[in-house]
């Protein structure tokens, strides 16, 4: 066992021809019934792209527990651990160069789910982006569109869980049965890009200047209105080089937009074209 999830249980699995894989077992009761959840796992194996681990098979036992999904394992370490003590880590330091390139990797990956295959990613969040090492600047995505395999007890649990981690939109919360959308990747991709110029986790909650605290996207939002947008920014990932200061704002600009209300955010498309723009500084 390498993990838990709202989902169920993820596990390492070594197949004697060496192959290695990764199974997760799903909970009692959050699946679908056989025939939808087969159709959609068909869907869902087909969708291939360079920044998607992509679903290789399922498994539908006898018994009502015994529902995996299974793909390829990834021996790397999730982009959530550079929010987290790094340094505990032993990880590779990323700079903003470095984390510039998987936020467009990140954003073109989405662009395509939405566009490509009009479907939202539904859970993206740092946990669930791994670094392919061993440069660990490609950006891998897991666990994309499982909402469309679940009940809809199952589908809120998840949106529950994305809450508490600070990557649920706001418009979630005025309806009794909040589903993953293309707006809410926006949303939390926003969130995902704040990480990355911050470096600091979206759930944790940060002294403001009135001296109440406040989530990732208030602070920084708080910090633009005053025109202290530099503040947000993490010096440490800049390398000591004032050019970069200018790039940093930019992400954040980016960012802030994505978490407009959901009627005001841009389309994945407009953030790659928004992202690509920056790259003039780089």
């Amino acid at each position: 066992m390498i993990g838990r999830s709202c989902h169920g249980t993820l596990y390492k699995a070594v197949l004697q021809s060496g192959h290695v894989l990764a199974v997760k077992w799903l909970k009692e009761g959050i699946a679908k019934g056989r025939k939808e959840f087969a159709r959609e796992m068909t869907k869902l194996g087909s969708i291939k792209h360079p920044n998607l681990v992509s679903l290789q098979g399922y498994y539908w036992g006898p018994r009502e527990y015994e529902k995996m999904l299974i793909s390829n394992y990834i021996d790397a370490p999730c982009l959530s651990l550079y929010f987290n003590e790094p340094d505990a880590q032993n990880l590779p330091i990323l700079n903003l160069d470095d984390r510039y390139r998987i936020a467009v990797d990140i954003a073109c990956c989405l662009s395509y789910l939405h566009n490509e295959r009009a479907i939202p990613h539904g859970n993206l969040k740092s946990t669930n982006i791994l670094l392919e090492p061993p440069a660990m600047k490609r950006p891998l995505l897991t666990d994309y569109s499982l909402h469309r395999l679940m009940t809809s007890s199952g589908t809120a649990e998840q949106v529950l869980t994305a809450g508490a981690l600070g990557y649920r939109p706001p418009e979630f919360c005025s309806t009794s049965k909040p589903c993953p959308s293309l707006k809410s990747d926006v949303y939390a991709f926003g969130v995902i890009l704040l990480e990355l110029v911050t470096g600091k986790c979206s759930a944790e909650m940060i002294l403001g200047s009135s001296g109440e605290a406040v989530d990732l996207t208030e602070w920084v939002s708080l910090l633009c209105v005053e025109n202290r947008c530099i503040e947000c920014v993490n010096w440490q990932i800049l390398n000591n080089s004032d050019d970069l200061v200018k790039v940093a704002e930019d992400m954040i600009q980016v960012a802030l937009r994505c978490i407009l209300p959901a009627d005001e955010r841009p389309d994945m498309k407009s953030v790659v074209d928004d992202l690509t723009l920056i790259a003039a500084a780089l």
